[in-house]
C-alpha cells in the first residue's frame, strides 16, 4: 500500500521555515514536496516509518529500523558525493518528524527543474541523437565510478530516476539512492523475501541467491545500459508493459534483446555495439574499464 501524502496543512506546521508548499508525487513510503526554504526552492521528502499489517511487534520494528538505516544510508551518501551527476542534499537535514499522529523521517534535496526520462518516453516526442545519448550515459558512468569508489552500487538505474535537465553543465541527473547497496554492510531491505530492485532494471546476477557477494559496479553498467537503450529506442529491450513479473524476470535471465542498432539504425555502430555489450548477463562480458569507457565516450568513442 502506498504512502497517504500526509496534507498541506499538516506540512506546513511541522515544517515552519517551509513556504509554498506544492504536492509532488507519491510512491512506496515517500511522498515529496516542492518548497521554497528563503530564496530556495527544495524538494521537502516525507517517508512514513509504515510496517507490514499483521507483524509482529518486533518484525515491526526490524522493519522500522531497517527503513532508517536505508534513509540514513541514502542522506550520508548523498552528503559525501556532492557530484553534479548525482541529486545534491537541500537545507533541511533528515530527523525524525511526526506529522498529525504519524511518525516520519524528512529531509530535504535540491529542487531539479526539468523532467525525468520515463515521462519523455512516455510522451512519445523526439528521440534523442547520439550525442545526447553520449551525454547520458558519460553521466551515468561518471556516477557509478563514484558510488564504487565507495564500495556503494546504487541498484536502481532507471527512465525514472533520471532528469533531463536545461543545465549544460548538470543535462542529466541521477536520483534516489534509496536502495543503494553497500558491499562492506550487511544487507538492509525492508522485506528480505523482495527483490532489492525494479524488476524491470534488475540484473540477471541480482536473480541468484548470495548476489551480495558477487555483485559490484557492473550491475549498475546493465542498468544504465537498459535506460540509455529505452530512452534511444522509447522502448524497452527486455519488458512489455502488458509482461508479468515472472515474464520479465525469465526474460531478463534468459531473453537477448534486439541490437540497438536495429532500433536506431541512425546510430553509430560503436555507440550501440557498446550498449549492446553492457546489456550481457554474465558480469565477465560486460565492460571492465569504466575509466576507458568515459574517455571513449568524451572522445566521441
Amino acid at each position: 500500500m502506498a504512502i497517504i501524502p500526509p496534507d498541506l496543512k499538516d506540512v506546513k506546521t511541522a515544517f515552519p521555515s517551509a513556504s509554498d508548499i506544492e504536492f509532488l508525487d507519491a510512491g512506496g513510503y515517500k511522498a515529496v514536496y516542492k518548497i521554497s526554504i528563503g530564496s530556495k526552492i527544495e524538494a521537502l521528502k516525507i517517508i512514513e516509518l509504515r510496517t507490514t499489517p499483521g507483524a509482529s511487534d518486533e518484525e515491526k520494528e526490524k522493519e522500522r529500523t531497517d527503513l532508517r538505516a536505508r534513509i540514513n544510508r541514502e542522506v550520508s551518501v548523498l552528503g559525501e558525493m556532492n557530484i553534479p551527476e548525482l541529486v545534491k542534499l537541500g537545507a533541511i537535514k533528515l530527523a525524525p518528524t511526526l506529522i498529525g499522529n504519524r511518525e516520519y523521517l524528512a529531509y530535504s534535496e535540491e529542487f531539479i527543474s526539468g523532467k525525468d526520462l520515463m515521462k519523455l518516453i512516455t510522451a512519445n516526442g523526439p528521440r534523442p541523437d547520439e550525442m545526447e545519448l553520449r551525454v547520458l550515459l558519460s553521466t551515468l558512468l561518471k556516477a557509478i565510478r563514484s558510488l564504487w569508489s565507495r564500495g556503494i552500487i546504487h541498484r536502481d538505474i532507471k527512465p525514472a530516476n533520471i532528469m533531463k535537465t536545461a543545465d549544460r553543465a548538470r543535462p542529466f541527473i541521477l536520483m534516489d539512492l534509496g536502495i543503494a547497496f553497500a558491499v562492506d554492510e550487511a544487507g538492509i531491505t525492508t522485506n528480505s523475501a523482495s527483490i532489492p530492485a525494479t524488476i524491470k532494471y534488475v540484473p540477471p546476477e541480482m536473480l541468484f541467491r548470495g548476489f551480495r557477494n558477487t555483485i559490484d559496479w557492473r550491475s549498475d553498467l546493465y542498468s544504465a545500459g537498459l535506460s540509455v537503450y529505452e530512452y534511444a529506442a522509447f522502448r524497452h529491450p527486455l519488458a512489455r508493459g502488458s509482461d508479468d513479473a515472472g515474464t520479465t524476470l525469465y526474460n531478463a535471465l534468459k531473453k537477448t534483446p534486439k541490437f540497438l542498432k536495429e532500433m536506431r539504425q541512425d546510430l553509430s555502430g560503436k555507440f550501440c555495439a557498446l550498449i549492446d555489450q553492457m546489456l550481457k548477463k554474465k558480469q565477465a562480458l560486460r565492460p571492465a574499464n569504466i575509466e576507458l569507457l568515459i574517455r571513449n565516450l568524451e572522445a566521441g568513442l
